[in-house]
Order: structure tokens, then C-alpha cells, then sequence
């Protein structure tokens, strides 16, 4: 039996710590007892056909960078709250299940080990979790197939819609002589 299409979803992740001298004044002062986590996301999505043994790429997509901040207060980190705070805002941001499933508790627990690590000092620095997923789907011999055949009906529609158009040209042509 054919198989229809399927997916696989790929994720890379990179975790390091940056100082917080970009951040203005105002918003240090408002962070006060909080950590920030900048989340750096790439997406990379891959449409295959993969059928009757042919493999080959319908299309290509690679998003820009996309950059967002989540402010975790230092209290959750203690708690263990952050990762459902890392978990909800990569939801927030339409990130597949799995990437978030990968993602989230590494993000959390390198997050709560700076704020160990350096105390209060951690305020001066922010997390940068650098996200890059690739999703590929894969259309197989079923899903193929119904393609196909939708793909050949419309053009036996244009076909048929195509002579209607040539007659009616015609019948004009003939009322006008």
C-alpha cells in the first residue's frame, strides 16, 4: 500500500550567553529581577516528491531571521517555571512540537545555570538561543497520484473551456459578417 505524504523535522540549536550593553537603560531598569532570553529562529522548509522510486525538490523556502526577546523573572527560574515560560513563547511563535519539545528544557536549564553561576550578575548578560529548524515534507505514490489525476481534470476543463471560447469567436465572427 502507498503511503501518503510525511514529514520529518530537523532541529540544530546553539546556547551562549552575550552582554546586555545593547539594551537600553529603560528597559534594564524594567528588567530588574528578570533574565532575557533573545530567541534567534531560522526556518528551512523542503518539498519533495518521493515517488514510484523519483526523488526530486518542488520548492525551497528559507525564512529570514526572525528575533524576539522573553523575559523570564528570576524567581521562575528557581522554581523550575522557566521552561513552560520558554515552552509557551516558542508556541507563541508557530514552532513545531518537536522543536519546542527539544528546545525548551535545554534553553531553561542553560538559563537557570548562568543565574547559578553569576548570581545577580546575571542581569548584565542575556541568553541567546539560536534556533534552526528544517521541515521537510514528502509527497509519496498516493498522494502523487490524486494530484495527478486533479491536475489532469483541470486541464481537460481548460481544454473544454478553451473550445467553448474558439466557437463562441466563431459564432461572432459569423454574426458580424
Amino acid at each position: 500500500m502507498a503511503e501518503m505524504a510525511s514529514s520529518k523535522v530537523g532541529c540544530s540549536l546553539k546556547i551562549y550567553e552575550a552582554k546586555a550593553n545593547h539594551l537600553s537603560p529603560a528597559v534594564v531598569a524594567a528588567l530588574v529581577g528578570s533574565v532575557v532570553i533573545q530567541i534567534r529562529i531560522n526556518l528551512r522548509y523542503q518539498l519533495f516528491v518521493k515517488a514510484y522510486d523519483i526523488e526530486f525538490l518542488v520548492d525551497e523556502i528559507i525564512t529570514p531571521e526572525f528575533v524576539t526577546h522573553v523575559t523570564v523573572p528570576l524567581d521562575f527560574l528557581l522554581s523550575g517555571l522557566s521552561m513552560m515560560i520558554v515552552s509557551k513563547a516558542l508556541a507563541k511563535l508557530k514552532v513545531d512540537a518537536k522543536v519546542i519539545d527539544y528546545s525548551s528544557p535545554r534553553i531553561a536549564n542553560f538559563v537557570v545555570n548562568m543565574a547559578k553561576l553569576r548570581g545577580i550578575a546575571v542581569l548584565d548578560f542575556i541568553t541567546v538561543a539560536e534556533i534552526s529548524t528544517n521541515k521537510i515534507d514528502y509527497i509519496r505514490e498516493e498522494e502523487f497520484d490524486r494530484i495527478s489525476r486533479t491536475l489532469n481534470l483541470e486541464n481537460v476543463h481548460s481544454s473544454i473551456d478553451n473550445s467553448l471560447l474558439v466557437m463562441q469567436n466563431v459564432k461572432s465572427e459569423d454574426q458580424s459578417s
